[in-house]
């Protein structure tokens, strides 16, 4: 896949326009999953317009934080260059607050928010690889694995129409999803063995999964404490 595309005067960067339809896919992912679980709340479908922008808009403009002497001296740096990876990671936290202040604003579970944001990120992934596979053919069975993967656990979350709101689902997506991404990096040509033949990924997904099979038994321990007072 080439690099950058020429349209017209300018140069598009493959990449923005990869990171763009996935967040757009994402976006449908969101909206998909809304209408599946029977929240018609028009309140809720414009945060989730407006978290896209917002994401976007950071993603993209994020290069003023973190190389201001670039954009300074060249301002047409903003039509070419974004963030990169440090810009999703800032545009994520700042839709991550977005949602916790319009969750305490409309009286919404933050949990809708949360399930929403794992629906869209798993739509987002998918497409992501889908489109990868055309320009990297070293990591076929890795994009294939990870579109399998976000997919199923996606067709899980819409099977769960009424756990929309439980944290306790959303913490089973978590634990899955880690261990996929422990699994699937195996097969990636490029991983960069750390300790003992995982990578350092692996490890934080490893260390996730953990995190998350304590909290879920913690909360079955705490279940079945409650159901023997009754």
């Amino acid at each position: 896949m080439q690099d950058a595309l020429q349209v017209g005067p300018f140069l598009l960067k493959t990449q923005w326009l990869v990171i763009t339809l996935s967040a757009l896919v994402g976006y449908f992912g969101m909206r998909y999953r809304l209408k599946a679980a029977g929240y018609p709340d028009k309140r809720i479908i414009e945060t989730i317009e407006n978290s896209l922008i917002i994401a976007l808009m950071v993603w993209k403009f994020s290069l003023i934080l973190f190389d201001p002497v670039s954009v300074v001296t060249n301002p047409l740096a903003l039509l070419y260059f974004s963030g990169g990876e440090r810009g999703v990671w800032l545009a994520a936290v700042v839709v991550l607050f977005y949602f916790y202040h319009r969750a305490q604003k409309d009286q919404v579970s933050v949990w809708v928010y949360g399930d929403l944001l794992a629906a869209g990120f798993l739509a987002a992934i998918a497409a992501y690889h889908l489109i990868d596979l055309f320009g990297d053919k070293q990591a076929l069975w890795a994009d294939l694995s990870e579109i399998l993967i976000a997919l199923l656990i996606f067709r899980v979350m819409l099977s769960r129409s009424q756990g929309i709101a439980k944290p306790n689902n959303l913490n089973q997506i978590l634990l899955w999803f880690s261990l996929g991404q422990v699994g699937i990096a195996f097969l990636n040509p490029l991983k960069q063995n750390y300790w003992w033949g995982f990578s350092q990924e692996q490890i934080l997904y490893l260390i996730l999964a953990t995190l998350c099979l304590a909290i879920d038994l913690f909360a079955e321990k705490k279940r079945l404490n409650k159901a023997k007072h009754y």
